[in-house]
């Protein structure tokens, strides 16, 4: 029996920041993938994949001569959670073609020796420490919401952005607004408020203006209150900024955000229109 894994990538987050002194951010799956397969003919893997196999395998104690294929949807240097699904999606497979299978756990510390990581692979939607793989809170399911995307150009390294000198004073100063914005998503989760929720997501992306400015934000945020949108997200340590709206917003009301967005803000991308989705290990079976 061979396998497959699927494995979710995002749009930013919907919260970053630090309380604490502890780092996290709160996941935002989209239906964006990463898969990795099991293969008869060839195996490739991308530098940060090929070490996550070898790890799995360290960690599990056995050796492993199968050949493994990967491809993905996920634009990388965006925020949009690239190397951490395709790592997250190689445990997994690696773990299960030795007849094991990985706890969500077990897939963050792995995945955090490796680099920072975003929690996608974590079921429904949660609070995650990034650097060390600390899954600090659950939420639940995500909430129903479809994401407009665009891409503020350039690419962002992970490992760097996190090495940076003076990032946990500038965390720190954030920390009012973000114990606010995190109060702020429980509620909306509590009391299914995708309003609660957009304005949480917005308050963080405002807040990190002053860690990673993105100079077509605040022009976005504008537009997108007379679209009906509920909110506003970016990759904290990316280049993407989503606007968030209601599963039951008027599609035309969303192209027409869209194309206001694209005319008025220059050097912006369009990328995509996503659904936010609950995050997981999606496992196929592939008969041989």
């Amino acid at each position: 029996m061979n396998f497959s894994i699927k494995i979710p990538g995002s749009c930013g987050e919907l919260v970053q920041g630090m309380i604490n002194d502890v780092p996290f951010l709160v996941t935002c799956p989209i239906d964006m993938y990463a898969k990795a397969s099991m293969s008869s003919y060839f195996s490739y893997l991308p530098y940060k994949a090929k070490l996550a196999r070898t790890k799995t395998l360290d960690y599990l104690k056995v050796k492993s001569f199968n050949k493994f294929c990967l491809m993905t949807q996920l634009l990388a240097g965006k925020g949009m959670a690239s190397s951490s699904a395709d790592i997250a999606a190689i445990c997994q497979l690696t773990a299960l073609s030795c007849g094991k299978k990985l706890t969500e756990d077990e897939i963050a510390k792995i995945s955090t020796s490796i680099e920072p990581t975003d929690g996608v692979f974590c079921k429904g939607i949660v609070r995650f420490n990034h650097l060390n793989g600390d899954i600090l809170e659950h939420f639940g399911l995500a909430p129903k919401l479809k994401i407009l995307m665009f891409d503020c150009g350039g690419k962002i390294d992970t490992l760097s952005f996190n090495r940076r000198r003076g990032l946990k004073k500038l965390y720190q100063q954030n920390e009012k607004t973000i114990i606010e914005a995190l109060d702020l998503l429980r509620l909306g989760f509590k009391e299914k408020n995708t309003s609660y929720i957009g304005r949480a997501a917005a308050m963080s992306a405002y807040a990190n203006q002053k860690i990673l400015y993105k100079r077509q934000l605040e022009d976005i945020m504008i537009i997108s209150e007379n679209y009906d949108a509920v909110g506003v997200n970016v990759a904290h340590s990316g280049t993407v900024i989503g606007v968030l709206f209601n599963q039951d917003t008027d599609a035309e009301l969303v192209e027409e955000c869209r194309q206001k967005i694209l005319s008025d803000c220059f050097n912006l991308n369009y990328l995509n229109l996503v659904n936010m989705i609950s995050g997981g290990i999606f496992i196929e079976k592939v008969n041989n």
